[in-house]
């Protein structure tokens, strides 16, 4: 396995008055040409070549075949990302694109020194390989109407199943929410996802699985599990198939693979090539390379399978390195923790209306905190001591109880005058 990998970017731009402009770089080099709008009038198996005299004419042929010389000397392999930022030819099945040179053709996307992904300038940053001790884990979620599929497909795991390779569950009937407790609960590496795609007028496409998710929908379901690596979504029609494998990499950021109206047999045989590389750790573009190429020795439609992948991401599995373990206690460096004063534990009071109960230690607090209160109080007291020498008059038989508590500091008047209780004890 090939680890140098040096990339030769190709850019469809939207269309101009003269065409769409084409613009190629590798290692620092870049070549222009302009493409004339193609119209695709044969099926595509029979439309190769035009395919790739319109990607590929002789200023970007030329600078492939440069870069592709200086790889192989530097023991490097090539990789063709197309980004297609003219929406109107994101459908065009640019996968079967071959150069024919007499009777010899080169068709990049099924040689594995040329592999050919899509790739998009709003998909989020690959997540790095994950580290696999044992088996890869594969989840089957079939919708309902498509069991045919998923017993083709499961028959064609049998091997490397057996061989210990892949770890292989089935979800029939699946719902989207079912997917997801069923990814929560243990853990895949892969799901294939196997439904009916609808595009209502005007609006992205949908993969129906109990109810019509679309591709955003679908990415925010997924966005909690780690270990999940790559995406699989197969069915028909294949341009809603392939445009909802698009966006569901620009929402997720994983590799993200479309198999757009494969037949179950056909689906069956790419899957176990690609699955079976992954497990032997292929990147994931050689996967797939592998698995159009097991479609091609069948004559089987090599030129349908889709892989939307992140710039510098092919590589999914580290198959037969253990997780990281994480650092034991000792070695953890503790955080520095700041003391805190400890609140008081409130003791709420009794209500009878069942009015919101109110904290004692609160209330004294707030008392405390208002010196409009402490005032009132004191005049109060004030008030108290005045009437009670108004009352106290000549001929009177109230004796007024002496206090023994000290003058409060505040009152002005410096000499010592008895301040009745506010339960002022009766006279006998």
């Amino acid at each position: 396995m090939q680890e140098v990998v040096i990339p030769f970017h190709i850019v469809i731009g939207a269309r101009a008055p003269q065409g769409y402009p084409l613009r190629a770089t590798c290692g620092g080099r870049s070549a222009e040409e302009t493409m004339p709008p193609p119209v695709l009038v044969k099926p595509p198996a029979e439309s190769a070549t035009e395919l790739g005299e319109w990607l590929l004419p002789a200023p970007i042929r030329r600078l492939l075949i440069e870069t592709a010389r200086e790889a192989a000397e530097h023991g490097a392999r090539m990789q063709l990302r197309l980004e297609v930022a003219a929406p109107e030819l994101a459908l065009l099945p640019w996968e079967w694109l071959a150069l024919s040179n007499g009777e010899q053709q080169w068709q990049p996307a099924i040689r594995d020194d040329y592999p050919l992904v899509r790739i998009s300038p709003r998909a989020l940053r690959p997540l790095p390989p994950r580290r696999v001790a044992g088996p890869l884990r594969m989840l089957i979620a079939v919708a309902r109407g498509y069991e045919a599929v998923a017993d083709a497909l499961g028959e064609a795991l049998i091997e490397p199943v057996r061989a210990g390779q892949l770890v292989v569950d089935r979800l029939r009937d699946a719902t989207a929410d079912e997917i997801v407790a069923e990814l929560a609960a243990e853990s895949r590496h892969i799901l294939h996802v196997i439904g009916a795609f609808e595009q209502p007028p005007r609006q992205a496409p949908r993969l129906r699985l109990g109810r019509a998710v679309s591709a955003g929908e679908l990415a925010e379901l997924l966005v909690s599990l780690d270990e999940l690596r790559l995406l699989t979504v197969a069915g028909a029609p294949p341009e809603a198939c392939a445009m909802f494998a698009a966006a569901l990499h620009e929402a997720d950021g994983r590799a993200v693979a479309a198999l757009p109206d494969l037949s179950a047999a056909a689906q069956a045989r790419w899957s176990a090539a690609c699955y079976q590389a992954l497990a032997a750790g292929e990147p994931v573009d050689i996967a797939m390379t592998m698995g159009r190429a097991a479609l091609a020795n069948a004559q089987e439609p090599w030129g349908a399978p889709q892989l939307y992948l992140a710039p510098a991401g092919e590589q999914l599995f580290r198959p037969g390195e253990p997780p990281i373990a994480p650092a034991p206690p000792e070695a953890v460096r503790p955080l520095r923790q700041t003391t805190t004063a400890s609140r008081p534990r409130f003791a709420p009071t009794g209500t009878s209306v069942g009015a919101p109960t109110k904290r004692l230690q609160d209330l004294t607090r707030q008392l405390r905190l208002q010196p409009q209160l402490v005032a009132l109080i004191i005049a109060s007291l004030v008030l108290i001591l005045l009437v009670s020498q108004v009352l106290n008059v000549p001929g009177s038989n109230a004796v007024p109880t002496p206090v023994t508590t000290p003058t409060p500091p505040l009152l002005l008047d410096p000499i010592r005058i008895p301040v009745p209780t506010l339960f002022p004890t009766p006279a006998p």
